[in-house]
């Protein structure tokens, strides 16, 4: 039994070892993307704080059809911060999420493209799908599957081999050189990554595998959302001035309401009825996606207030599933765990496929 899971943990690892390497490479990068970009962008996403008030949507909104008179906007994210950036989104011929540019929370003024942000889709593709559409969700897919049998199965050896010598279970053996100190090195550190690694190809599982998220959604008792439908057409641009009179008053009471927060979200879709819809995140968010939403009637009364955490669950989980794969749901702790079992990952592809071929030479 044991010289049979031996020879599938070898031969699963060299077949995926390549995606090994290239998967846990970018996934490392991934853990800590909005810290790498920030820092990359001194002045686009970091403004010095001076202090001044931040724009209101109907200030913002004005302040960026003077710029671009003739863009349809889709939605605005009002910074609550002076130091951080607010957020124009137009709308997009083709795209349902539109085109989104950053301005300066206090005068509206475009800031620079972030620097960096190109070269993050290129490796969150290279991440998911090996930059080949299909066929590359399909290999990553199943590697993916493979990592998880792996895992296990490399627990499984650890127990066959010495079940009772636990104290080695998570310590290296002293004096060991060699093949030898490369087997401990793979198998002790396979030990403390195994539950993140595991973690990590269950929860990517879901963008190789239509079937695969819809399974979790339904086990969490949540409604697979819809995609979101890119318009064919450019809408007539909605007037400044119509704008501040839909959105005024509802936004008098978001902010009687939420005095502090880090960016707040009005989509102009959800502006009917003298209704307003306010999509903010607080100053102190956990992760994200961690949103909350306040709905003002027309008469001025709040319709409905949904934080975050009053969602169940499964919504919580489901919504902020990105951030569970990258860590970043636990803040600095889970990014730094995500990223130490990411690098190890292509570390095992190498050190595996050493000792599997080193091995068969051995015993050749």
């Amino acid at each position: 039994m044991k010289k049979g899971i031996l020879l599938l943990h070898g031969w699963l690892g060299l077949v995926a070892g390549l995606v090994f390497i290239v998967v846990g490479s970018t996934g490392a990068l991934m853990a800590f993307e909005p810290q790498i970009l920030r820092l990359l962008n001194p002045g686009v996403l970091t403004l010095d704080d001076n202090r001044s008030p931040v724009l209101s949507p109907a200030a913002l909104y004005a302040a960026v059809s003077q710029t671009s008179p003739d863009r349809p906007i889709q939605a605005l994210t009002v910074s609550g911060r002076a130091d951080r950036p607010s957020q124009v989104t137009f709308v997009k011929v083709g795209n349902a999420k539109g085109e989104s540019v950053l301005v300066h929370p206090s005068t509206g003024a475009v800031l620079p493209e972030v620097r960096g942000e190109e070269t993050f889709e290129l490796i969150e593709g290279l991440h998911r799908r090996l930059l080949l559409d299909d066929v590359g969700k399909a290999v990553t897919g199943v590697s993916a599957i493979i990592l998880i049998v792996m895992a296990f199965s490399g627990i499984t050896l650890r127990w066959l081999r010495r079940p009772r010598e636990t104290r080695y279970w998570l310590l290296l053996r002293p004096g060991l050189k060699g093949r030898a100190f490369y087997w401990q090195l793979h198998a002790v550190a396979g030990t403390w990554v195994f539950l993140l690694l595991a973690f990590s190809a269950s929860t990517g599982l879901s963008w190789s595998y239509d079937s695969y998220k819809a399974a979790i959604y339904r086990a969490l008792d949540v409604e697979l959302p819809a995609k979101p439908k890119a318009p064919d057409v450019l809408p007539p641009v909605l007037p400044a001035a119509e704008f501040a009179a839909r959105v005024d008053a509802g936004w008098s009471v978001f902010s009687a309401q939420v005095p502090a927060y880090d960016r707040a979200v009005i989509a102009l879709k959800s502006l009917k009825d003298g209704e307003v819809k306010v999509e903010y995140y607080d100053a102190d968010l956990a992760h994200d996606r961690e949103k909350h939403e306040l709905l003002v009637a027309a008469d001025g009364s709040v319709a409905k207030h949904l934080r975050f955490e009053q969602r169940p669950q499964g919504e919580q989980l489901t919504a902020a599933w990105k951030m569970l794969h990258t860590g970043q749901y636990w803040g600095w702790s889970g990014q730094l765990m995500l990223l130490f079992s990411s690098l190890a990952l292509p570390a095992f592809a190498i050190i595996g496929a050493y000792l599997f071929v080193t091995g068969r030479r051995r015993r050749a």
